[in-house]
């Protein structure tokens, strides 16, 4: 939240020198940013860093004492402990510290968690371990509902990811743990009603880890990447449908940019797997199923652009989708550095979205995997050291012809008409 406020300061500054706005309206955004802004005190920051180290405390203590305790005192100590610290944080929101409210609220939620396991092997109860987990996050949730605690209702998102995550890898687990849907869709719609930002980056997260150890499971089941194919075409027509939200009707409420981000990482985590696919396995023919689902998803690419008549900058998406299922499935093993042009085109694609949109997080992501992409290049070497740097004089040529020509051409075009 800081980088982001720094970042806003300096564009307001900058609209002000170069006369977009007046001094007093710059003056007034300012005070509205400053205000708006809520930073940490140092009593907020040691209050939680208190909570933590008595946490850590209690959790050590009961550690050193379990076998002495008998089983009374064990449920005595953990349910009063829970009791106890939302009693604290009621009398502490009452008398208007919420900040210190909500870190007690958490530790309640942390302590119930620990009851729920201890518990568990005391009784020597049978089950997985997720339900344990499950149970632990729907009284998270619960709390954060009646409490209205934004750091127990991250916990709980952390919670549920968590839950479908061992669903998934534990006792035999099957891929795309369906249950984990609604539970989620359930806390994404109260995050947007709270209209908690961090949180909602964690719901984020939360469906990237489901998608992608369900992706990772099914890849290793079916040996075969159809499922890693479509997850590339799926990320590309969201990204073009987020980048239309963000120039038009911004439905997501400016998350687009995070979106996006997140895309990406789906986009680049496939690719990764791709390219080491592609090293011990030989590259398959897609089934019929690929080129019927891409044709829907190259359409919500392509759609958003021609309907909106702009410049065609996420049309990139949609063709990425074709250069995908034809030339990744077809020619990655017959033809050198197909993967690793393509990555490349990704990340140059990304500097420039990013830049253009004021989105930084794209365009650092675009800038690190551009970096990594030419680093992988360069150790693997995989078509000799000559064929490398042809790669490299051929990509560099092109980036620069991308950079000095295209623009030219597009501008005395625009003249033209």
């Amino acid at each position: 939240m800081a980088l982001m406020g720094s970042r806003t300061v300096r564009r307001i500054n900058d609209w002000r020198d170069r006369g977009l706005i007046d001094a007093v309206t710059a003056r007034a955004l300012l005070d509205d940013l400053e205000t708006d802004s809520s930073k940490p005190s140092f009593t907020s920051v040691a209050v939680w860093l208190g909570i933590v180290c008595l946490a850590f405390g209690a959790m050590t203590f009961m550690a050193a004492n379990w076998d002495v305790m008998s089983r009374l005192v064990r449920m005595t100590v953990l349910m009063g402990g829970t009791l106890a610290a939302y009693c604290i944080a009621a009398v502490l929101h009452r008398r208007g510290y919420r900040g210190m409210a909500e870190a007690f609220v958490v530790l309640g939620c942390g302590v119930f968690g620990a009851a729920i396991m201890l518990t568990g092997q005391m009784y020597h109860l049978s089950g997985p371990p997720a339900g344990g987990v499950f149970l632990w996050m729907l009284g998270t949730f619960i709390a954060a509902l009646a409490t209205g605690s934004q750091g127990a209702l991250g916990l709980s998102v952390m919670l549920a990811t968590l839950w479908t995550a061992m669903t998934m890898t534990t006792g035999g687990g099957s891929a795309f743990h369906i249950g984990f849907l609604p539970v989620w869709a359930v806390m994404a719609l109260w995050v947007r009603w709270v209209r908690a930002r961090w949180i909602a980056h964690l719901c984020a997260l939360g469906l990237l880890v489901w998608l992608g150890v369900s992706l990772v499971t099914v890849i290793l089941r079916d040996d075969s990447f159809t499922a890693g194919y479509l997850a590339l075409m799926g990320g590309f027509a969201g990204i073009s449908l987020t980048i239309a939200s963000a120039r038009t009707v911004s439905l997501l409420r400016g998350f687009e940019g995070a979106t996006v981000l997140y895309l990406l990482v789906l986009v680049y985590g496939c690719l990764i797997f791709l390219y080491g696919w592609r090293e011990v396995e030989p590259m398959a023919l897609p089934t019929l199923t690929v080129p019927l689902i891409c044709l829907p998803l190259a359409a919500l690419a392509l759609g958003p652009a021609f309907m909106l008549g702009e410049r065609f900058d996420h049309v990139l998406a949609a063709l990425w989708i074709g250069m995908t299922v034809i030339v990744a499935l077809l020619a990655a093993r017959d033809f050198p550095y197909v993967l690793e042009a393509f990555a490349l085109a990704i990340s140059v694609w990304a500097i420039r979205m990013g830049g253009r949109q004021g989105w930084g997080g794209v365009t650092g992501l675009g800038y690190i995997a551009f970096a990594v992409t030419m680093f992988v290049i360069y150790t693997v070497a995989a078509h000799g050291l000559l064929g490398t740097s042809f790669f490299y004089l051929g990509a560099g040529a092109l980036l620069l012809a991308g950079a000095l020509v295209l623009p030219r051409i597009a501008s005395r075009g625009k003249g033209t008409t």
